[in-house]
């Protein structure tokens, strides 16, 4: 199984292919799943298998085993949030990366300054930089 993509043969024989999100094993189950969607779709949902060594896929079987896979898929989430969060901690997460302080603020009124009314070029305010 490519580590990015994944083929999958829909009900009609279609052969579909999809971006993996992740892969993890059950030490319950003994068993290895997938995670995957069509990154083409306005919105995307997200797939499950359980998957082989050889990259075969077969179905989930039990109701358990789907509340399994939904916990590590909430738990993987809510990392990824956080990731993001913290990449812009002085603006409280903030995620479109807009300065939640606003246009024209003096840096010694801005929280990720501190007060200390930075003017150096290494500083890395998050209200002085522009993304790219």
């Amino acid at each position: 199984m490519d580590a990015n993509k994944i083929k999958v043969i829909d009900d009609d024989g279609k052969e579909l292919e999809f971006d993996v999100l992740f892969t993890f094993e059950s030490d319950d189950t003994g068993k290895k799943y997938v995670l995957y969607y069509d990154a083409t779709a306005e919105e995307p949902q997200v797939y499950s298998s359980v998957y082989d060594d050889e990259g075969h896929l077969y179905p989930v079987d039990t109701p358990e085993e789907w509340d399994m896979i939904e916990e590590v898929f909430n738990s993987f989430i809510s990392e990824d949030e956080s990731e993001e969060n913290e990449e812009h901690s002085c603006c409280h997460g903030q995620q479109d990366h807009e300065c939640c302080h606003g246009e024209g603020h003096h840096d010694d009124d801005h929280e990720c300054c501190h007060g200390e009314g930075h003017h150096d070029e290494d500083h890395e305010c998050c209200c002085h930089k522009k993304e790219g």
